[in-house]
């Protein structure tokens, strides 16, 4: 299991929109971790939108902040 999963995340503010929305600032749970298959290193995300009704969105690395915890 990748060390990033079950964890939450912030969308960064990147130049980006998905499915004509700005998630920017929106927070949601990793579901899924897609890895470089040579390095293992983790290239994209997709998260469980709080705010969306529980969509799931795809997401670069670089889009997203991983946390642990919320404030």
């Amino acid at each position: 299991m990748h060390p990033h999963l079950a964890r939450k995340a912030i969308v960064r503010d990147v130049e980006t929109t998905r499915y004509g929305r700005d998630y920017a600032g929106r927070r949601g749970k990793i579901t899924h971790v897609d890895k470089d298959p040579q390095t293992g290193a983790a290239t994209g995300y997709i998260l469980r939108m709080e705010e969306e009704g529980g969509n799931e969105v795809r997401f670069e690395s670089e889009e997203i902040h991983i946390i642990e915890a919320w404030d």
